[in-house]
């Protein structure tokens, strides 16, 4: 479970398109992070803003079940 931050944390990470959990070293709760983030730099729809990526891309069908569990959960981020 994640740690609970302020709406004011909240709204500072959204206003950066950042999030609330990462600091200066990276992802404060890099073993619990959600679903999203494990998934960034995977998949078309998500690409690493930097280049990164991994050797094999996430199949863009399972990319779209993810995005429809996401949707379906209600899952978000911030």
């Amino acid at each position: 479970m994640l740690p609970v931050k302020s709406d004011q944390a909240h709204a500072a990470a959204l206003a950066e398109l950042s999030c609330p959990y990462l600091g200066d070293k990276g992802c404060q709760v890099y073993d619990d992070r959600p679903l999203i983030c494990r998934l960034f730099g995977t998949t078309p729809r998500l690409a690493c803003p930097n280049g990164n990526r991994p050797d094999v891309m996430v199949d863009e069908k399972i990319e779209q079940q993810v995005y429809q569990f996401n949707q379906d959960t209600r899952q978000v981020l911030v």
